[in-house]
């Protein structure tokens, strides 16, 4: 705990002591009566001012990087959408090196930029990074707007354009509740049980099988094109799930397996990483 986190909790904790009055205020004590709610309500904003300068300095303890905001996908590329909360909070970046969010399918490589079929351009491998949750894609996606078909999970691209160099580990404690041949699932041990899908892992390379329970930042298989036959550009598919009914804090109601945004949660993960959080389990 840093230093100015571990100052804010010991306010905190101070002030949380001061909400008991001093002294007892009868009914018939209408002057004493005031004086003790402005003293519990001046604790009390003092207590949120605390709480506020802790979050404050846990987010400044790590380092930000470039990205677009959440919802601004590649214009022209999909709808956007109105959640943005961050559906898992603490996970680790589901990659052991660097990576760079954007679209496979819009950006050099991609079937949808046919102009550059150079997947391994340069600028497919640098800063911003970019969301692309609800691009347009074949899958109905209820967290989209309108209601539109939109991609399910978010593209990472690993830290070269290199297949079958580069780890995928796991997001969260948990069990492999599903292996296929090229997609491993972890479904998440503390409640409320995330499920983590990967995609376009060489399945060769796995390093699980299922039902094998993992920990956060354990190595689960290696970065490809591999799509079952085909081949995809070289990229991570990174999907977050519900396992069970939930109500988006837009009101939208959902149901066990849905989808949710997981671009917000990634620039989380990531800033904890490039602080040194997660170090990477064999």
């Amino acid at each position: 705990m840093s230093a100015r986190r571990f100052l804010a909790y010991i306010i905190l904790l101070t002030l949380a002591g001061c909400n008991e009055p001093a002294n007892t205020v009868t009914s018939g004590s209408d002057a004493s009566a005031s004086a003790s709610t402005t003293s519990e309500t001046s604790a009390s904003e003092s207590a949120s001012e605390a709480v506020s300068e802790a979050a404050s300095s846990s987010a400044d303890t790590y380092p930000d990087f470039p990205h677009e905001p959440a919802t601004e996908l590649i214009a022209g590329s999909g709808s956007s959408y109105t959640d943005l909360k961050n559906w898992a909070e603490g996970i680790c970046f589901p990659l052991q090196g660097k990576g760079y969010a954007n679209s496979q399918v819009y950006r050099p490589g991609g079937s949808q930029k046919t102009d550059n079929p150079n997947q391994c351009d340069a600028s497919n491998y640098a800063y911003p990074w970019q969301d692309n949750f609800c691009e347009t894609r074949s899958g109905t996606n209820p967290m989209c707007k309108n209601g539109a078909t939109g991609h399910q999970g978010q593209d990472i691209r690993p830290e070269t354009c290199k297949a079958n160099q580069h780890w995928a580990v796991a997001a969260e404690d948990g069990v492999i509740t599903y292996i296929g041949s090229y997609t491993v699932t972890v479904t998440g041990n503390s409640s409320p049980h995330r499920i983590y899908r990967y995609l376009h892992m060489q399945s060769s390379t796995l390093k699980v099988a299922y039902g094998d329970h993992v920990v956060r930042g354990q190595k689960l298989g290696l970065v490809s094109n591999n799509m079952g036959g085909t081949a995809t550009t070289i990229h991570l598919h990174f999907e977050i799930r519900v396992a069970q009914a939930e109500t988006a804090s837009n009101g939208t109601m959902l149901t066990a397996n849905t989808f949710v945004p997981p671009y917000t949660a990634l620039v989380d993960a990531y800033r904890r990483k490039l602080g040194g959080d997660c170090p990477t389990v064999e």
